[in-house]
């Protein structure tokens, strides 16, 4: 007896079911936070920031799972990505609370300089 197979097919539902919400970021934050991954997790973090209301000054928390879930970085990605955009002056972190959670802070000034030394107009 002859097996045969259907060809494989990509169907609308197959799609809609893979293809849920993408993640983009803002290329030019590449050579600004020191790689892909810190300007995904700088993007995301900016994205979330402009939800924000005033009171917040600016301060936001966000677990590890909604890292992964908005961004798709793992737990070291993250940890590499948070760690860089510190070093770099662009992100703040405090813990806070019993438990303690992480809350976020981006520093638009920093950033914007960044973003002008990166492109040549730096001022001194």
């Amino acid at each position: 007896m002859k097996l045969e197979l259907e060809p494989h097919r990509i169907t609308t539902e197959m799609l809609l079911d893979v293809f849920d919400m993408p993640v983009s970021f803002h290329r030019c934050l590449v050579p600004v936070a020191g790689g892909v991954t810190p300007a995904l997790m700088l993007s995301q973090a900016i994205w979330i920031t402009h939800g924000l209301a005033p009171p917040s000054d600016g301060w936001f928390v966000q677990s590890q799972q909604q890292w992964t879930q908005e961004t798709g970085l793992s737990r070291w990605e993250q940890e590499t990505a948070r760690r860089a955009l510190r070093r770099a002056g662009l992100l703040e972190e405090c813990r806070i609370g019993m438990p303690a959670k992480l809350w976020f802070r981006i520093c638009p000034e920093a950033v914007c300089q960044a973003l002008r030394a990166s492109a040549g107009g730096a001022t001194p």
